[in-house]
């Protein structure tokens, strides 16, 4: 039987306070270094050690309470219907260029002078930038398309949301756990819309690595839309097309309101640890297949 209460002693705010120490110390490196090491190696470096702290927060809670990773991680699904998966992915993925294209829009049609202005979209460092570009380049990759995915939803996913649960039921936890997530990303809406789909994937198949393996694929889809806007013959996001924006946008909404509504959870539900398998099957989707 797992202890169902396993959650309640995990206080998600005292991981502030950790974040809040690293970076101060972070800060105080960088006024001691800040002659000797470029900028790209400075934020490879705080990214990659940003995600390590994070993890040693997460392990050294689980310990704590004597986690049951077994039942944390769940049982891979491999008959899942991941055609359906993918397709939800990249209406996610659509949804984000669609906010991008329109909010490009707005701007052009309030100042057009300020889309002259936008950063480049190649977030790929140079031999300008420091004679280890190419490794920083690596680390990037490993970090965005590895690391973040991991880490994330072990956090997000894994603790935040049993957490919330545990205070306020399932529902209150996806939308809380889904809000907090997307204020964290420089894509406010698209990164909530985000993490509700990952806390669906994750309450419905109780699995932790479907929605870390999702999370891998959108983040490296986004890798590669990067990749081709940086082969094109711009080098900056100029394009600001209503009806672009409008299509992008209808087909994303549309598939995706219609995953929500087809699996937002049941208040019956319980959270992924504190489910039951049946026949090899979920404790939400057994008792909603009868």
């Amino acid at each position: 039987m797992v202890n169902e209460a396993v959650f309640e002693s995990i206080k998600v705010r005292y991981l502030l306070l950790w974040l809040i120490g690293f970076f101060i110390i972070m800060g105080i490196i960088f006024v001691l270094t800040t002659d000797y090491i470029s900028d790209a190696e400075w934020d490879v470096a705080t990214g990659f050690l940003f995600y390590i702290i994070i993890s040693l927060w997460i392990i050294w809670n689980f310990k704590r309470v004597h986690i049951n990773y077994q039942k944390f991680i769940g049982y891979f699904p491999f008959d899942y219907n991941w055609l359906f998966l993918f397709i939800i992915i990249f209406a996610v993925i659509i949804l984000s260029l669609g906010l991008g294209e329109l909010s490009r829009y707005i701007i052009s049609q309030i100042n057009p002078n300020l889309l002259n202005h936008l950063p480049s979209t190649s977030f790929f460092y140079t031999s300008r930038d420091t004679p280890l570009a190419p490794f920083l380049n690596f680390m990037d990759f490993i970090i965005a398309v590895i690391m973040a995915p991991i880490v994330e939803e072990f956090l997000f996913r894994g603790v935040i949301l049993h957490r919330f649960t545990v205070k306020w039921g399932i529902k209150w936890g996806v939308l809380v756990s889904s809000i907090i997530f997307g204020f964290l990303h420089s894509d406010i809406i698209g990164a909530f819309i985000f993490a509700l789909v990952m806390c669906i994937l994750y309450i419905k198949t109780a699995c932790i690595l479907v929605p870390i393996l999702a999370h891998m694929i959108n983040n490296l889809l986004a890798y590669g839309t990067q990749i081709l806007s940086t082969l094109g013959p711009q080098s900056t996001i100029a394009s600001h097309n209503l009806v672009v924006a409008a299509v992008l946008l209808f087909i994303s909404v549309v598939i995706i309101l219609y995953f929500l509504y087809r699996n937002w959870p049941q208040r019956y539900w319980r959270p992924p640890y504190f489910q039951e398998v049946y026949d090899g099957i979920p404790e939400n989707l057994y008792y909603d297949e009868d």
